[in-house]
């Protein structure tokens, strides 16, 4: 009913950015026992029976002691902001890891799958004009506002950090700073950072975002200068280690005067755009250069960074504490909508208005006091970028096939993961899938937990000599409805994972000792599939040919999974697997082949 009213108000007009903030609701906090009991389900066919007893009791015992304390006191938060959550997921889950976000907590997107020119200055001079174009609207709010289903209007305030944006290492708990009104980019190329403001007057005196063309002449310079060059900086390193060490980094290359000043203009840039050597030959290897790059060409700490290689492909790593993965998707898919080049692959040229061009603005570095500090990260980063495996596939069908048997292509493809990890492992894994809460007013995501009674009687069905073909699809139909219904709850507001570490979050701002349940060493069991649906078709002006190959992310368990899934029209569906090559148990491609096998094994069931 309130969807229909808002899409009643909004009409057909085209409304400012951020038209709709105020009127989107708050998340609503669950009710407690509904939320526990739906925990206890979720945890049912992953624990041994010991252990699941424990946990029944001690939920048992929740409910009935320091539950209701912790829920009244979450439900007086809510009244009190916009979004009980924001803050509590903001530093649990992001600000105060210690953990490096190079790899572990960042993402990437890749680059289309025929792309339009691969030469790499006139592909970077054209993305930056587009990236700067998107920014540009984000600035003046004429960017529309999202909807969900083409009907209800989603939370943007996420927007507001997509640039100009920086995650600050700090002792303890890292920090995230924004400068709105940032007016310039940072451009790197060989270890050389320049600085670049992004508009210039016109003959008519009005400031004006450089074009493709003024940008690749201003890149033909910076290209000159750093073929020259011996010089090398490889201050970015630093942005790869764990966030204390790094944070005391900072504080001593901070002591030097050029480098505090020189640090400050790289963090409050709109946006990195680095210009790399390698030159990736597959959708695998776009996925890896651009999420790890080597160790000098990804400023990890900003909220995006862009990478062009040397072949013409491209590659976006995003930072995940300023976003979820839809942002810059939204503004990728409207780079690829926007690019266009001459037959040969070259800019299409066209006379400056300019009276004069910005000039790039090396900025410099003094590290010679650092040298020990560089190669302690430079092993580290050595390490971590090699612990990093991805395999790239598609199976042979895709989401036609699956409506045609009436289920939801996102359930059918949980069931998909869950069979694939059960053939390698003969376990039912505890499963991360992401679901969006931007209907409501700082709305981010909450947990889909797709595993169940049915899912896991489905995988063991599927192994079973005695299970008929009946049986195997009657259980994977109840599986993917299960999921499905859980996915709707999650995107209104009624999951339970948030919800209970909103209720912990409670118990630490109370200083209360911690009950049973939230020391039980599967209340924060980590995921072994971490699992996400990347979407795609923003726009009506989506093409296949203008999409990207899917984005990722890297296993969130040392012992488990990320796979990351994108489905393109009705045939096609590519998979993301990552692993930690450090692990002797997990194989991405092992992994990659079993996702591909359960899904013939399962249109042979539904066929």
């Amino acid at each position: 009913m309130w969807g229909l009213m808002l899409n009643g108000m909004r009409g057909k007009g085209n409304f400012p950015t951020y038209y709709f903030q105020e009127v989107l609701p708050k998340l609503p906090v669950p009710d407690l026992n509904t939320s526990c009991d739906r925990f206890l389900a979720s945890m049912r066919p992953i624990l041994s029976d010991d252990d699941y007893r424990n946990l029944m009791t001690e939920v048992i015992d929740f409910k009935e002691k320091d539950g209701p304390i912790l829920q009244s006191y979450l439900l007086q938060r809510a009244t009190r902001t916009n979004n009980w959550l924001t803050d509590i997921w903001m530093n649990l889950a992001y600000l105060s890891s210690r953990k490096p976000i190079a790899v572990n907590v960042n993402c990437y997107a890749t680059d289309r799958l025929n792309i339009p020119s691969t030469k790499q200055k006139a592909r970077g001079a054209t993305l930056i004009h587009w990236i700067l174009r998107f920014h540009e609207q984000l600035q003046d709010e004429t960017l529309k506002p999202q909807y969900m289903q083409d009907m209800i209007p989603m939370c943007m305030e996420s927007y507001k950090t997509q640039f100009s944006t920086v995650r600050v290492p700090c002792p303890g708990i890292d920090r995230l700073d924004t400068y709105k009104d940032s007016n310039y980019i940072i451009i790197t190329r060989r270890g050389l950072y320049y600085k670049l403001e992004v508009k210039a007057p016109d003959n008519d005196g009005k400031d004006r975002l450089l074009t493709v063309s003024e940008i690749y002449s201003i890149l033909e310079k910076i290209f000159e200068e750093t073929e020259a060059s011996e010089e090398c900086h490889q201050v970015s390193i630093f942005t790869t280690q764990d966030r204390d060490t790094w944070a005391q980094n900072r504080v001593k290359l901070m002591e030097n005067p050029t480098n505090k000043e020189s640090l400050h203009t790289v963090e409050a840039a709109i946006t990195v755009f680095s210009f790399d050597d390698e030159k990736p030959s597959s959708i695998d290897e776009n996925g890896l250069f651009t999420l790890c790059g080597n160790g000098t060409n990804r400023w990890n700490d900003k909220s995006l960074t862009f990478a062009i290689f040397s072949n013409g492909v491209v590659g976006v790593n995003a930072e995940h504490t300023a976003g979820d993965a839809t942002l810059p998707g939204r503004m990728w898919e409207f780079f690829m909508q926007s690019e266009t080049y001459t037959a040969e692959g070259n800019i299409i040229s066209e006379q400056t208005r300019k009276k004069k061009l910005p000039v790039p603005q090396k900025i410099n570095w003094d590290l010679k006091y650092m040298d020990s500090e560089l190669e302690t990260a430079k092993e580290h980063f050595r390490k971590l970028s090699h612990s990093f495996e991805l395999v790239v596939s598609s199976p042979e069908y895709g989401k036609g096939f699956i409506k045609k048997k009436r289920m939801s292509p996102d359930g059918y493809i949980q069931m998909v993961l869950q069979l694939a990890y059960y053939k390698l492992y003969q376990k039912v894994p505890k499963t991360y899938e992401s679901a969006s809460t931007r209907i409501f007013s700082e709305g981010r995501t909450e947990t889909i937990r797709p595993v169940s009674e049915y899912s896991a009687q489905f995988v063991k069905s599927m192994l079973s000599e005695s299970a008929t073909r009946e049986q195997k699809l009657m259980l994977l139909r109840k599986a993917v409805q299960y999921q499905t219904q859980i996915k709707m709850d999650a995107c209104c507001g009624l999951g339970w994972d948030r919800h209970l570490l909103g209720l912990f979050a409670c118990c630490q701002e109370l200083k209360r000792t911690p009950p049973a349940l939230f020391m039980d060493k599967n209340f924060f069991a980590p995921d072994v599939l971490s699992t996400s649906q990347t979407p795609t078709n923003y726009t009506n002006k989506w093409t296949m040919e203008t999409s990207c190959m899917g984005g990722g992310f890297f296993a969130t368990n040392f012992e488990g999974y990320g796979v990351s899934y994108m489905i393109y029209g009705e045939d096609l569906i590519k998979f993301h697997v990552s692993c930690n090559t450090n692990c002797p148990t997990t194989s991405a491609a092992k992994m990659s082949d079993a996702i591909n096998e359960a899904m013939n094994e399962m249109r042979e069931i539904c066929s």
